[in-house]
């Protein structure tokens, strides 16, 4: 769009720098610093991606999101388990457990797979990923 001049708007690298009207209604180019009304001029945003403290507070963050689908995980299949356990045995000690208790453990396992799998599956791989951001020489 020509301003009224004639001349296209002041453009660096591809994109359009601001412009503001003069009194004399001619569009000038003006430096986006110039146009801030604040008394302080404009902080760049602090990146957060690669500081350590951020990174190993999403760490933690996915280990507990882990843990606690791991743990409704077990504890529903030590429910399936617990169905068809005999007398006497104890839930908490799998030692004491039959070859029936743990087929049932296994086949609860197996069923609810596909409802707790993707989650852990993604959770160990966001896991992992943050921890290789971790060890780069440039997260400060």
């Amino acid at each position: 769009m020509p301003s009224a001049a004639g001349r296209l708007p002041f453009r660096t690298k591809g994109f359009c720098v601001m412009t503001h009207v003069t009194a004399g209604d001619a569009r000038t180019a003006a430096a986006p610093t110039t146009l801030c009304t604040s008394p302080d001029p404009p902080r760049a945003p602090t990146p957060c991606h690669l500081d350590r403290d951020h990174l190993r507070s999403g760490v933690m963050a996915r280990h507990r999101t882990l843990v606690e689908l791991e743990t409704a995980m077990v504890a529903a299949c030590e429910t399936a388990a617990a169905r068809c356990a005999a007398r006497g045995v104890r839930i908490e000690d799998r030692a004491s457990w039959d070859r029936t208790m743990w087929r049932h453990y296994l086949d609860a396992a197996t069923r609810l797979e596909p409802q707790y799998g993707p989650a852990m599956r993604r959770l160990y791989q966001e896991i992992e990923q943050l921890e290789r951001l971790l060890a780069l020489p440039l997260a400060a």
